[in-house]
């Protein structure tokens, strides 16, 4: 549990309809009984029905995954379900106050006791009274709990005796439980009470441990089958052990076991053993009581079934009006095992008065050795509440269903996916594969036509590519003017015209990459690689021509190319400034090689900066 969240607000303020149903034993023979000419006779009447608001305030969370609480638990009187009955009712009960000082003083010295009888004359104190309903379970102002607080300081610290009102109240008590971090089947359960793991009034682990009981709220998760759970309620004033009867049972859309008390959870050791550390004091009550007097401030309270079920016979043989019914005063408890929840429960027990000797006090002293029933009880939760009930069926029965078919919807979801991923992976992977191989014979196709160039003559390899591998796609009317500077005795410069633009139609060839470093080398005019548009290198203006005869710009010189190859060598040379190619860098050191080794046969292109049109510049 965390602060804020939904369980810690369920458990906090339960949202369900708690009721507890009161039955009293009104006493019909008063004046017989207490004339000693007949036995206690009672009949019961009710039941008077309240709705217990059972709240846990001032919560504290601690350190160690424990958190403490006030317990709170108002009532509200139910009219409709109480039926004909009325708080205003009166009814004929013993007189919790005067008994209780007389069981309490009745083996104290002579003066003790000559004091209090002296006291309860002068108050007309009577063993039995009549008193309306509310007035007897919630308690009214007495002179005898006033004068007992005056009387036995230590005895009590309230002025009016009410049964129930003693039983609700927790203005003294303080409960620590479990968050269930780290163990989240120990949520809700009990650490300690008051401080404490054990209580003060048993000896022993089995009668006084209420570590990891159930305050009726949520019990523990994850309940095997033959596993018992543990109950605690201040009003028990003892730990008490259920364990899983019958069949699988369903209540509303839940489904859940019954749970019962233990057997003989009241039989003081005599057929359990390990129930006799519940004789108070050494002193063993008879089988089907306990002694709770630690719990009721002193009173002598014992707690049995009602109408005195499963206990000794001589407890009904005593008193007439009983009549147990196992099918109407058992208690059952439905519990859903997975997550510890009450889908219904009914708590029934019985409140005694248990005396010994009174003999010593003449107006009670027909009490003596009786165990006198005043009421019984039942606590119950007849369903949860539509809200509690379609939430829970939500978790427990719901989302079960649900995360398998969302981990099995993943999966299908996930392998379809994954699938998906692996047919296109194959398709692109096939796709890719037929391109490559469309690219593999072009590569080759390219290496072999660079091989055919490589072995061709002097001049053709030193182009990139032969001109029947091109086209001419631009026929520029306009001339474009080249010099073509020749090495020889003469140093004279020749206008040369040529037409450029070709297309290539394969994609340049490869180079060397071994010889593409550019480290130590200039060049005049790179020649493009990448270009789609790329020029030939000058192969068709041999300078050897003009070894020996002058150029003129207008002569009819046979060794003067053609005004079109001016224009497309013109062309192709404006084209390449535009673009760094590796290919032509290396045609260009081809040249430069061969001009080291035949200067005569070599020449550097080179573009006039100022004209268009072709003009004879003299070599200075």
């Amino acid at each position: 549990m965390s602060e804020g969240g939904e369980i810690f607000n369920l458990w906090a303020l339960p949202p369900v309809d708690l009721y507890i149903k009161i039955y009293l034993f009104n006493i019909t023979n008063a004046e017989a009984f207490l004339a000693g000419r007949e036995r206690l006779k009672v009949e019961q009447v009710g039941p008077y029905v309240y709705k217990e608001i059972m709240t846990h305030k001032n919560v504290t969370f601690n350190k160690n995954n424990t958190m403490s609480s006030t317990p709170s638990h108002p009532l509200v009187w139910q009219e409709e379900m109480s039926g004909s009955r009325h708080e205003d009712d009166e009814v004929i009960m013993l007189n919790i106050a005067m008994l209780a000082i007389s069981h309490l003083t009745a083996n104290h010295p002579f003066l003790v006791r000559m004091a209090l009888k002296t006291l309860l004359a002068s108050t007309k104190s009577e063993p039995i009274v009549r008193t309306t309903v509310k007035e007897f379970m919630f308690g009214y102002p007495s002179a005898l709990a006033t004068l007992g607080n005056t009387f036995l300081p230590n005895w009590i610290s309230f002025e009016k005796v009410g049964l129930i009102d003693r039983m609700y109240d927790f203005t003294t008590d303080y409960e620590t439980f479990y968050t269930g971090v780290p163990d989240p089947a120990l949520s809700g359960l009990y650490a300690t009470y008051r401080g404490e793991k054990t209580l003060p009034q048993w000896e022993g682990q089995h009668c006084s441990n209420i570590e990891y009981a159930s305050d009726g709220t949520k019990f523990k998760s994850f309940i095997q089958p033959n596993e018992t759970v543990k109950f605690f309620r201040k009003s028990m004033c003892r730990p008490i052990n259920l364990y899983r009867v019958g069949d699988e049972k369903t209540y509303g859309r839940l489904k859940g076991y019954n749970y019962v008390f233990e057997d003989n959870a009241f039989d003081n050791g005599v057929n359990n053993e390990a129930n006799k550390c519940f004789c108070r004091k050494g002193d063993c009550q008879p089988v089907g009581l306990i002694d709770v007097t630690d719990c009721y401030y002193g009173f002598p309270i014992s707690l049995s079934f009602p109408h005195f079920m499963n206990g000794d016979l001589g407890l009904q043989q005593n008193v007439t009006g009983m009549h147990p019914d196992p099918a109407k005063h058992s208690s059952v408890f439905v519990i859903q095992p997975e997550s510890g929840l009450p889908l219904s429960l009914s708590v029934k027990v019985q409140i005694n008065m248990h005396f010994k000797d009174l003999r010593n006090y003449q107006a009670v002293s027909k009490f003596s050795h009786l165990t006198a029933p005043m009421l019984w009880f039942e606590i119950m939760m007849p369903r949860l509440p539509d809200s509690l009930d379609s939430r829970f069926n939500f978790y427990l029965n719901i989302l079960p269903m649900v995360n398998p078919l969302g981990f099995w919807s993943a999966l299908l979801l996930g392998v379809s996916l994954l699938s998906y991923a692996i047919c296109k992976a194959t398709l692109h992977m096939s796709s890719y594969g037929r391109q490559s191989a469309k690219i593999s014979e072009g590569n080759n196709a390219r290496v072999n036509l660079l091989q055919k160039l490589k072995n061709s003559g002097d001049a053709a390899a030193n182009q990139v590519y032969s001109p029947c591998e091109v086209n001419l796609i631009v026929d520029r009317s306009k001339q474009q003017p080249v010099i073509v500077r020749s090495f020889g005795d003469d140093s004279v410069f020749q206008q040369v015209h040529r037409n450029s633009g070709y297309a290539l139609d394969m994609e340049p060839a490869l180079s060397d990459a071994a010889e593409s470093s550019d480290d130590g080398h200039n060049y005049d005019i790179p020649l493009s690689r990448n270009l789609k548009t790329s020029t030939t290198l000058l192969t068709d203006v041999c300078t050897e021509c003009f070894h020996n005869s002058p150029l003129k710009a207008d002569s009819g010189n046979e060794c003067l190319p053609s005004t079109a190859v001016f224009d497309r060598l013109a062309t192709s040379l404006v084209s390449s400034v535009f673009s760094s190619s590796p290919s032509s860098i290396q045609s260009s050191r081809s040249r430069e090689s061969a001009a080291s080794s035949n200067p005569t046969k070599d020449w550097v292109q080179y573009i006039h900066p100022d004209r268009s049109d072709a003009k004879i510049i003299q070599d200075h």
